[in-house]
């Protein structure tokens, strides 16, 4: 990935934690799928979004729970939760501050 690309995709794992702290803490995929498309990142694929998923939860930002083996629900972490408002830094997710 070239250093463009993962600047957007770092930008984009901050984009999905803050989503997730503005949802109450939890949503499944398809939520955070559309809502990222929507909120600015609209080249973003399903296949780019799993993989940023599987790096939060990688990192510790996340976790994630199934149901009936088809959808994927995920909640922040209190380390995601402190990657979203930047207090923590996080390996492929940018640092930046903010206030909800």
């Amino acid at each position: 990935m070239g250093k463009f690309a993962e600047t957007v995709a770092a930008s984009r794992r901050t984009f999905v934690l803050r989503l997730l702290v503005t949802l109450g803490a939890t949503a499944n995929e398809s939520v955070i799928t559309s809502a990222t498309v929507q909120g600015g990142f609209g080249q973003a694929t399903r296949d780019d979004i799993r993989k940023d998923l599987d790096l939060l939860k990688a990192r510790g930002c996340t976790t994630e729970e199934w149901f009936d083996d088809a959808v994927r629900v995920v909640a922040i972490t209190e380390r995601g939760e402190d990657a979203a408002y930047g207090r923590v830094e996080v390996a492929g997710v940018e640092r930046s501050p903010w206030r909800a």
